[in-house]
C-alpha cells in the first residue's frame, strides 16, 4: 500500500500505485497537492517534494531523518524534500490533510527550505498560529476554487510561515551516497519480495556487506529488513484477498510467503485477523475501513476546512490544561 502516491483530478485524489520507494507525484497548474485521507499504514518512501502534514483526528506515528513523532489532532509536521519516512495509525479513524510542494515552487536562489518544524508535545507560539491560519487560507482557496494566482500566492504564504516558525535544519547526519544505497535497497526488494529474498541478496545489491546494510537500514527505516519485508509482503496479500478470489494457499505464494500457515501468523501478528476474517471484512459493505491497511480518501470541502479547525481547536485546548 502507497496512499500518498496520490494525482489530484477536480481536488480528488486518485488511486495510490504500486510499493514504498521513490513516490512519483504528478502536481496540478497550482503547483500543488493536496489531499486528506484515513490512512492506517504508509511503507518507508520518500520525493522531492517538501511536505506539511496536520493530523484532523486520531493518532500517527511518523519516523523521518531518523527520528519518530507522534502526532494527535491538530500537530504538524514538515517533512523535506527525499526525506525517507514511514507513518502508522495509532487509533482508529485517524485522519490527515497533507500538501506537497512541487520543486517548481524553488529554484536556485529560492531553494526548498530544509526545516525542523512539529508541534507535537509542545506549546503552540505565534508561527505555529500564523502557519495554521495560512494552511486554512489555502484549503479555503482550493475548495472556493479561487484563481490558480491566488492559490499559488497562499502557497507561498504558507511556505514563508513555516520557514518564520519552523528552524532550518544542519546537514543531514546520513550521507547522500548511504540514502542513496538504501533507497536502491528498498527499491529492489519492492521488485523482489514476491521470490525467496535474503538480506545479504539486498547489501550485494546496494554493494555492502551484510552487517553494514543491516544497521544502516535499521538506522533509518527505525524497522528492521525483515520487518519492512513482512509488511510489504502483507501489503500485497492485503489487496489480492479484497480484490480477487484467489485461494488463499495461492496468495501466500504470490505474496512471497513460502507456506499459508506463514502467512497466518504474520496477519494474527500484524492485524489482530486471519486472511479468512480479513476477506469477510473487506467483503462487507458495513464498514469499508473496519480492516487495518485500508486508505480512504476524503473530499476537500466545507465540512473538512470544518474538521481542520476542530483539531487546531482541540490542540489549543491541550496546551491551556
Amino acid at each position: 500500500m502507497f496512499p500518498f502516491a496520490l494525482t489530484r483530478q477536480q481536488h480528488c485524489p486518485s488511486q495510490p500505485s504500486g510499493q514504498g520507494g521513490c513516490e512519483l507525484i504528478a502536481f496540478d497548474a497550482d503547483k500543488l497537492n493536496l489531499f486528506a485521507a484515513q490512512v492506517a499504514y504508509c511503507e518507508p518512501h520518500w520525493h522531492p517534494a517538501p511536505e506539511l502534514i496536520t493530523v484532523l483526528s486520531g493518532a500517527f506515528w511518523v519516523v523521518a531523518d531518523q527520528q519518530e513523532y507522534l502526532l494527535t489532532a491538530g500537530d504538524r509536521l514538515y517533512l523535506s524534500a527525499e526525506t525517507v519516512h514511514t507513518l502508522s495509525a495509532r487509533q482508529p479513524d485517524s485522519r490527515l490533510i497533507t500538501v506537497q510542494f512541487s520543486p517548481a515552487l524553488f529554484d536556485a536562489l529560492h531553494p526548498a527550505p530544509r526545516l525542523d518544524y512539529c508541534t507535537a508535545g509542545r506549546p503552540l507560539g505565534t508561527g505555529d498560529e500564523q502557519v495554521a491560519r495560512c494552511l486554512g487560507q489555502l484549503l479555503e482557496s482550493v475548495v472556493a476554487g479561487n484563481a490558480p494566482f491566488m492559490r499559488i500566492a497562499t502557497t507561498y504564504l504558507l511556505l514563508n510561515a513555516l520557514q518564520h516558525a519552523g528552524k532550518m535544519l544542519p546537514q543531514a547526519g546520513v550521507s547522500t551516497r548511504d540514502m542513496g544505497k538504501i533507497k536502491r535497497g528498498i527499491g529492489f526488494i519492492n521488485g523482489h519480495f514476491d521470490g525467496p529474498l535474503t538480506l545479504q541478496q539486498v547489501a550485494d545489491h546496494v554493494g555492502m556487506s551484510y552487517g553494514g546494510f543491516s544497521r544502516l537500514f535499521a538506522r533509518i527505516s527505525r524497522c528492521t529488513f525483515r520487518e519492512y519485508l513482512t509488511v510489504v509482503r502483507l501489503n500485497k496479500a492485503r489487496m489480492l484477498l479484497r480484490d480477487t478470489r484467489i485461494p488463499i494457499t495461492d496468495i501466500a505464494l504470490m505474496s512471497g510467503f513460502r507456506q499459508h500457515k506463514l502467512l497466518i501468523a504474520a496477519f494474527n501478528k500484524h492485524h489482530g485477523v486471519t486472511p479468512t476474517g480479513y476477506r469477510k471484512q473487506a467483503l462487507s459493505p458495513a464498514d469499508p475501513t473496519a480492516h487495518g491497511g485500508e486508505c480512504v480518501y476524503l473530499a476537500l470541502n466545507d465540512s473538512l476546512r470544518q474538521a481542520l479547525a476542530s483539531g487546531l481547536a482541540q490542540r489549543q485546548q491541550q496546551d491551556t490544561q
